[in-house]
């Protein structure tokens, strides 16, 4: 399957969730090492077009533009879009899915997606892809992650209670659902770095998740309530301000090439 077991209407849900929390979004989620960013797009002309697909508010845009491409940026939130066009004038801001992408045909150098992948149909994604790209044709996808394995996080991300690989739409070993025909094999890399975050900052990043935001009353009032709880009582964190997450930012590179 190309969805990882994530059912279209799931995918759909998720992808369009995002735009009520589009401000907090921007205020809270992490940004992009650089030197993730710089392997997403290796190989690609030095001034190319590269689509961020997804784009979200521009977490991903911002350093794309820092490192000097020219960014066509595709979100199929309305709210998102506006975001991230109120704060990137300078940036080809457009409404559209992976699926079926509002533009020409051989008009992108490369491609690349941060927290979006899970979201859409990888092959139907993949099809698109391969019509709008040019040169490289490389895509780049990225995922920032806590750890969550051991400690106080462990104990938050069981509250939530969502297996990581069914929400990042992986397979069994762990790799990114792939894009299908013509794609090769994904090679991995990875940047580990920590961020500090104000514990009432850190409640509000998990308030702009897709699972939270597709989430009934009950189920928020339960996990914020749980959330609270670790961070007031957890001795590693009890008597602090402010929370320190080790963080992994996943890159995964792919290219059009039949090795796959």
């Amino acid at each position: 399957m190309s969805d990882g077991g994530v059912s279209p209407s799931d995918r759909q849900a998720r992808a369009h969730s995002f735009g009520e929390a589009a401000a907090d979004y921007q205020s809270y989620r992490p940004d992009y090492p650089i030197e993730a960013v710089t392997y997403l797009v290796a190989g690609t002309p030095a001034g190319g077009r590269v689509l961020d697909l997804g784009a979200g508010t521009g977490k991903l845009t911002d350093r794309l533009v820092a490192l000097g491409f020219e960014v066509v940026a595709v979100d199929p939130s309305a709210q998102m879009h506006a975001e991230l066009s109120r704060r990137r004038p300078d940036v080809d801001c457009r409404v559209g899915t992976g699926e079926s992408l509002p533009l020409p045909d051989s008009c992108v150098d490369a491609v690349v997606c941060g927290q979006a992948w899970h979201s859409m149909d990888a092959e139907a994604v993949g099809r698109e892809l391969a019509r709008v790209m040019r040169g490289s044709r490389s895509l780049g996808l990225t995922w920032n992650t806590d750890h969550t394995d051991t400690g106080w996080l462990a104990r938050i991300e069981a509250i939530r209670n969502v297996p990581r690989g069914a929400e990042l739409n992986r397979g069994p070993d762990r790799t990114p659902a792939h894009p299908g025909t013509g794609w090769r094999r994904f090679t991995r890399y990875d940047v580990e770095w920590s961020r500090t975050m104000l514990k009432e900052d850190f409640l509000a990043l998990w308030r702009t998740h897709s699972q939270w935001l597709t989430a009934t009353d009950e189920q928020r009032t339960e996990w914020m309530s749980g959330w609270r709880d670790v961070l007031a009582t957890d001795p590693a964190v009890a008597t602090l301000d402010f929370v320190e997450i080790p963080m992994t930012t996943e890159c995964w590179l792919t290219h059009l090439g039949k090795d796959w």
